[in-house]
């Protein structure tokens, strides 16, 4: 089957990919307007960073395509197993499509916010050293807190968290050892929009939660997989 191939590496690669982005990001001190704010938003790591996070956001939905492919093969295996434990398995693969649903949606709003940090904050950064008017920063804070752009974002993480608790769900439901495999990424994805108002530590840490989340699952989808 083709999605036991791909379906575990996708995970590791988005968990590696949301570790990165807080690792790569500079993070310089934004309470005040000076040249090494602009020149951490105008730099290539600033750029590298964010495209890490987008990476981690578009990977979710098809490492959980393969997922739900997995569990549904495991759905309908001949291994003796009761019709409980077969009705469980199916409740999961639903659980799972509402999740890559979920996702889909969410890491899609998400990313438009993500582009706005990448090439909206280091154009303004650029013209400000150009420039050599560190005021042009003022619009930074302009161009996060645009109301429409808020709000999508918003929405963007909170349907990733409904997505994580939808995939500890499936995996619960689907039976397998472990059968809490989903809930360390299932909190990782509910905190990813409260972590955003933390310092650099918190940020890695919740970083390092989802990478290890998305190993986890990784684990769980290849042994489910062994199995079907």
């Amino acid at each position: 089957m083709t999605a036991v191939r791909w379906t575990p590496a996708a995970f590791v690669a988005a968990g590696l990919a949301f570790l990165l982005f807080p690792l790569l990001r500079p993070w310089p001190d934004e309470s005040v307007a000076t040249a090494g704010l602009a020149g951490a938003f105008a730099s290539d790591r600033w750029v590298l960073a964010h495209l890490c996070g987008i990476l981690g956001l578009a990977l979710l939905a098809p490492a959980l395509l393969g997922l739900r492919a997995i569990l549904a093969q495991a759905g309908t295996a001949g291994d003796g197993a009761s019709a409980g434990a077969v009705a469980g398995r199916r409740a999961g693969v639903g659980a799972t499509t509402w999740a890559l649903i979920t996702a889909w949606v969410g890491a899609g709003c998400a990313a438009l916010y993500f582009g706005a940090e990448i090439f909206g904050l280091r154009t303004i950064a650029e013209a400000a050293l150009r420039e050599d008017d560190l005021g042009l920063l003022a619009d930074v804070e302009v161009l996060r807190m645009q109301p429409g752009a808020v709000a999508l974002f918003g929405v963007g993480l909170l349907l990733l968290a409904v997505s994580g608790v939808l995939v500890a769900v499936a995996l619960w439901r689907a039976g397998g050892r472990p059968r809490w495999a989903g809930v360390p990424l299932a909190v990782g994805l509910v905190l990813l929009l409260p972590q955003f108002f933390g310092g650099p530590g918190l940020r890695i840490t919740h970083g390092l939660l989802v990478a290890a989340g998305c190993l986890l699952v990784a684990a769980a989808a290849r042994a489910r997989a062994g199995r079907a």
